[in-house]
């Protein structure tokens, strides 16, 4: 099983399917890469402008449905306010049953509007005394008079509520009706005297929606279909569709819903005047077909330019293998020939000047093999001698660890803390494994050191280490402290009366990590500090009397981390040394400076 992976994937990794899969994969990615960066932004585009169309479509039908709404709630109003159906309301017996049809002729009747053809008017006293302009039945209405919603608006003022009449009709000719029903509230007593219901055919409205592609539906409050080309769909409840949770929580937009397997985009718009909800639901597919048809036509281009294009990769990958393979037939003869016969030159100018070089190099070889025969063995001998001659660190540390012991044993505590320290200070400079250590382990070797120092100063001299724990870790370069605490010692404490203190100290500046280094020893000059500074500032090629101090610690920071970083002094006369180091906030890698351990220390 494995042989067989092996030798089709010897097959596969041939130059001329490497050159026929690149040249593939440099003209699908691109096209990939364009199709999904053009294509889908390009539909994304279209789709918003013919959203922001389909919304001015809506927008108008929205408006001649609002002024369809607006003349009959200025119709009711008109009624209301004559003189004579004030009277009647208050005072019902003041008119004649002649004198009241003649009203109902003058008055309600006289309706002329160019936005519906028929209304229905009825007006309501208090006492459930009643004119209209068309028969109503009893039974219904009495289910008006007797309602919970009648009851409730004629005891408030200035009420007004929009119905659809799809099954509960008062009236004998049995039309769906638009209703507006008014309370007529006196102005002087802020009382209301009567009611007015004003009705009009579904139909009347129904012509303002047609002209809009998909269906298109007038929606109440309740979320019953009011009006609809589809007449089959009036009446219909829209409250469990998936996109009417929206459509409620703002006044208009669109949606791109998802049904039956099949996208569907929903655009809507609220009536002002009653929170009515026109809604438009249109086919995804009926709207971007030109758009999927273009997208088809690509395609098709594109599979034609792919088979074309492989056709000719086909051609040129195959000229350029067939010599590759007779020279890598070639190159196997010679090789089991050890390198004792030449490759005749054949074939284009580039394979012929490939032969030749080949040929070069079997010569260059041929003689080369001699002397690696005799260079090996003078090799060998030579490193047989540099492990005699290597010295092993750990046994210098395990020797002073034994010196040490005898020491304690003897009970010559002084010299064993002094081997104790020494053997730090040891393992630190030759037992770390490169030159970046962590902060814990330069300040490991700092503390031997300085304990090594106060052994002839035990009184005078204290070190003040204050650096947060989290900052333990931080990258820094290998012995860089010992310089500058041996400068704080010889030239800034050494003449100093009194105690000497040093204090190191760490923190964090921006992106950047600060190590500060301060005495209160004798401190330097402004001429002393100035000539320090230029002796930093010169560079590696300046030649510098302490460039195995200060100035080695700064060249090092600088060739491991940049210009940006390194040493810098300040101080005064008398009143001591600071040295601040500047590296890159980076914590040291796992298992920096972790060398194997002697017990020396």
């Amino acid at each position: 099983m494995m042989g067989s992976l092996k030798k089709t994937w010897g097959r596969l990794n041939s130059i001329r399917n490497k050159i026929f899969f690149s040249i593939l994969m440099f003209l699908i990615i691109p096209f990939l890469l364009t199709f999904y960066f053009m294509d889908k932004p390009l539909e994304k585009v279209i789709e918003q402008k013919i959203g922001r169309s389909a919304q001015d479509a809506l927008y108008l039908v929205n408006f001649n449905v609002q002024l369809f709404l607006e003349e009959m709630l200025q119709s009711s109003v008109n009624i209301t306010i004559n003189p004579s159906i004030t009277k009647l309301l208050k005072d019902p017996d003041a008119y004649s049953k002649y004198e009241k049809l003649r009203l109902n002729d003058t008055v309600l009747n006289r309706l002329f509007s160019s936005y519906f053809s028929n209304s229905y008017v009825t007006l309501f006293d208090r006492e459930g005394n009643w004119l209209s302009t068309s028969y109503m039945f009893d039974p219904l209405l009495h289910g008006y008079l007797d309602s919970p919603w009648y009851q409730d608006m004629m005891k408030k003022p200035y009420q007004i509520k929009w119905m659809f009449n799809n099954k509960d009709l008062m009236y004998a000719d049995r039309k769906p009706l638009i209703t507006l029903v008014k309370t007529i509230t006196e102005l002087q007593t802020n009382e209301n005297t009567g009611m007015i219901v004003f009705s009009v055919r579904e139909e009347d409205i129904r012509k303002y929606l047609t002209g809009l592609e998909g269906d298109t539906y007038l929606v109440d409050a309740g979320g019953t279909i009011v009006s609809s080309p589809e007449k089959n769909q009036i009446g219909r409840s829209l409250l469990q569709e998936a996109y009417m949770p929206k459509v409620w929580k703002s006044a208009r937009g669109q949606e791109i819903i998802e049904k039956d397997g099949q996208k569907w985009i929903v655009n809507y718009d609220t009536v002002r005047i009653n929170s009515w909800k026109i809604i438009q639901i249109v086919p995804y597919d009926t709207v971007f077909k030109e758009i999927f048809d273009i997208r088809k036509t690509n395609l098709l281009i594109f599979f034609a330019i792919f088979v074309v294009f492989s056709f000719i990769t086909i051609s040129i990958a195959y000229s350029i293998s067939k010599p590759l393979k007779l020279l890598r037939k070639k190159m196997r003869e010679l090789e089991d020939k050890e390198f004792y016969s030449n490759i005749a030159v054949t074939g284009p100018q580039e394979i012929s000047s490939l032969i030749e070089t080949y040929n070069r190099m079997v010569r260059k070889i041929r003689g080369l093999l001699g002397r690696v025969k005799d260079e090996y063995e003078q090799k060998e001998d030579m490193r047989f001698r540099a492990l005699q001659a290597q010295i092993n660190p750990h046994f210098l540390l395990n020797t002073l660890n034994n010196i040490k012991w005898m020491a304690y044993i003897r009970n010559d505590k002084d010299v064993g803390d002094m081997l104790s320290n020494l053997g730090g200070i040891l393992e630190g400079s030759i037992g770390r494994g490169g030159s970046l250590i962590t902060l814990r382990q330069e300040l490991d070797y700092i503390e031997n050191y300085i304990a090594l120092m106060k052994m002839s100063h035990p009184d005078t001299i204290s070190v003040n280490i204050d650096v947060p724990d989290e900052l333990m870790d931080q990258e820094v370069i290998n012995i860089m402290l010992q310089p500058i605490i041996e400068n704080c010692l010889v030239h800034g404490l050494q003449t100093k009366s009194g105690e000497g203190r040093i204090t190191i100290q760490a923190w964090h500046d921006e992106d950047d990590f600060v190590l500060q280094v301060a005495d209160n020893g004798t401190g330097m000059t402004p001429e002393k500090l100035e000539e320090i500074r230029r002796r930093l500032e010169a560079g590696s090629a300046a030649p510098a009397p302490e460039r195995i101090g200060i100035k080695n610690v700064h060249e090092r920071i600088r060739l491991q981390y940049g210009d940006a970083y390194g040493i810098a002094l300040s101080g005064n006369p008398d009143e001591g040394t600071t040295v601040e180091y500047r590296l890159p906030i980076r914590k040291a890698q796992k298992g920096i400076g972790d060398d194997t351990k002697s017990d020396a220390g």
